[in-house]
């Protein structure tokens, strides 16, 4: 090859380094790291878990007695207010009682008198009998006497009944509580007339209460007497209580049925009337890691989730054991405990990430 031919190729050869290098691609960059803050995670840990059906409930005492006038008349005293706690036997009112107390004497001199009758026609029998024993005295006048003496036992009997009737007007005359508990309704003040049966208190027992919730149709099959449940109203801390009942009859309209559970209220934590929220215990489990049941990814039947690994989202197939649909929390084998795993929604394994500082 000529000298010329060699600086042709040459050329040739450079022109073509060049054109590649001007259409080589540039290099990818590298993917943007997600940063994620402390709520975008949660750390994996070992906790009690509560398979549960949730309750929406009422709470009401569980014993509430109303107390009416017995008889007519005009209030002398009110001895208690609303809200005050009252004991069984407690005086809570009394009606002016001036004329109740004239009809007990009335009645129990009247009794006197009956029993001296009663007591005359005793002595009187026993002589005429012992008449009649020796024959001076016919037998139709002893059976008169007889006949008398028994007139006499029923007409002290009579009296003695009224009487009873006359102290009962009196002693009803003091309105008392008949159970230990709070006065929660009073209607009648000192100077006003009552009429018989007009209701005057309220009192509630509010050592037991007992909540009544609705349970879906789907549900409460699975809900049976002696279940722990627990329940809190706004603002207070979870309260255990045991199911008590299941009506076996729905709800008209609704479809539900109510299930009623008893709570123990001594330290008078709750009050009746309040609204709840619970839930009834079906299963529970405390030896496997628990994460709340949005960090699940359910497909077709499987379930797995996203655990941060050197910075790295990675999937992880996970096997849920009991879920807490009350507190959204699962029991589920896959994951250690002290793992992190990814809450936010939107990002797909194999996405780099780290952790915003102090999260």
């Amino acid at each position: 090859m000529t000298q010329p031919c060699r600086a042709f190729l040459a050329l040739l050869l450079a022109a073509l380094a060049a054109c590649s290098a001007e259409t080589e691609a540039p290099p990818k960059a590298a993917a943007p790291v997600k940063v994620l803050s402390a709520a975008d995670v949660t750390v994996a840990r070992v906790s009690t878990v509560r398979e549960s059906v949730p309750l929406n409930a009422t709470l009401s005492a569980l014993s509430t007695s109303e107390l009416a006038a017995q008889g007519e008349g005009r209030v002398q005293a009110v001895a208690v207010r609303e809200g005050e706690r009252v004991r069984r036997g407690q005086l809570l009112a009394r009606v002016d009682a001036q004329l109740l107390a004239e009809a007990v004497r009335e009645q129990e001199a009247q009794l006197a008198n009956e029993q001296a009758r009663l007591e005359l026609a005793r002595v009187k029998l026993e002589k005429q009998r012992e008449l009649y024993r020796q024959g001076f005295i016919s037998a139709l006048a002893i059976a008169e006497l007889e006949s008398d003496y028994k007139v006499r036992e029923g007409s002290l009997a009579a009296q003695a009944a009224q009487l009873a009737r006359a102290r009962r007007a009196l002693t009803d005359s003091e309105i008392r509580s008949p159970i230990d508990g709070v006065l929660f309704r009073r209607s009648v003040n000192p100077g006003d007339s009552v009429s018989r049966n007009q209701k005057l208190f309220a009192v509630a027992d509010l050592s037991v209460l007992e909540a009544v919730a609705a349970v879906p149709a789907r549900r409460v099959s699975a809900i049976a007497p002696g279940q722990k449940a627990w329940l809190s109203v706004e603002g207070g801390a979870p309260v255990w209580g045991q199911v008590v009942r299941v009506n076996p009859v729905a709800n008209e309209g609704s479809r539900s049925f109510n299930v009623y559970v008893r709570i123990d209220n001594r330290d008078g934590r709750l009050k009746a009337g309040q609204f709840a929220k619970g839930a009834v215990v079906l299963a529970e489990r405390s030896d496997r890691v628990a994460l709340p049941a949005s960090a699940l990814s359910r497909k077709q039947g499987a379930a797995s989730v996203l655990v941060v690994e050197g910075g790295v989202l990675k999937a992880r197939p996970v096997t849920p054991l009991l879920e807490d649909e009350a507190n959204a929390q699962v029991a589920l084998d896959g994951v250690r405990a002290g793992e992190r795993v990814l809450l936010l929604q939107g990002l797909h394994a194999g996405e780099r990430v780290t952790l915003a500082a102090g999260g």
